[in-house]
């Protein structure tokens, strides 16, 4: 933009001279002298000028490059928060699902510890009893892998 100012007051100044010039009655041979020389501070403004315009265009080119690579990282964070839900939903289903199981399991627990207190005979208790100690054994192994599924879940939330 300077560069176009320095031209337009050098055009007004040869306009000016060259008025100045005919009213000064200047010999031709002067006033090519002195058009020479404006010629060349303008072939030397036009080269400035250029190489401003071929700089702008390369920092153009840098802020395109650094634009597309940040839409890139954009993009591939955006892929990993989706698979990130996606698997926070997964764990979601499993607990939900080992909660579902273990209160079924409580369930049938609660009415074989039932069945237990008001069997009379021996052998019936001894059986219900081993049925028992089996259910509770897979109930405790289910609530570990439950915790285990909270932990896992937990650890995606702190990941966020």
């Amino acid at each position: 933009m300077d560069g176009e100012v320095d031209i337009y007051k050098h055009l007004t100044w040869l306009k000016r001279g060259n008025h100045r010039a005919a009213l000064n009655n200047e010999t031709c041979q002067e006033r090519l002298t002195r058009l020479e020389s404006d010629r060349e501070c303008l072939v030397l403004q036009v080269s400035v000028l250029t190489d401003q315009v071929e700089a702008q265009g390369e920092k153009i080119r840098d802020l395109e490059a650094c634009l597309e690579e940040h839409h890139l990282k954009l993009s591939s964070t955006e892929e990993m928060l989706q698979q990130e839900l996606l698997s926070r939903t997964a764990l979601e289903s499993q607990k939900l699902d080992l909660m579902a199981e273990i209160s079924s399991l409580k369930i049938k627990l609660a009415g074989l510890e039932k069945d237990h207190r008001e069997c009379d005979e021996l052998q019936k208790s001894e059986n219900l009893l081993q049925e028992l100690r089996s259910l509770k054994s897979k109930v405790d192994e289910l609530e570990d892998e439950k915790i285990q599924y909270e932990q896992k879940l937990h650890a995606t939330k702190v990941k966020k």
